[in-house]
């Protein structure tokens, strides 16, 4: 699979979410996947990703 590059708003999106939760859980990821067009997988990497970057 190819990688998909997040649109300004999706990232946006996922970015207010965070502010409030750093860590959503599986609920929440599967209606931002569902919102975004990704899987339930790739949301969470997104947070986990954030999360690391956070601790630079």
């Amino acid at each position: 699979k190819r990688r998909r590059r997040l649109s300004p708003d999706e990232t946006r999106i996922l970015a207010e979410i965070f502010e409030q939760t750093q860590k959503p859980n599986a609920a929440l990821r599967s209606r931002l996947a569902q919102q975004l067009d990704m899987s339930s997988r790739a949301v969470q990497i997104w947070f986990q990703n954030r999360r690391a970057k956070l601790k630079r």
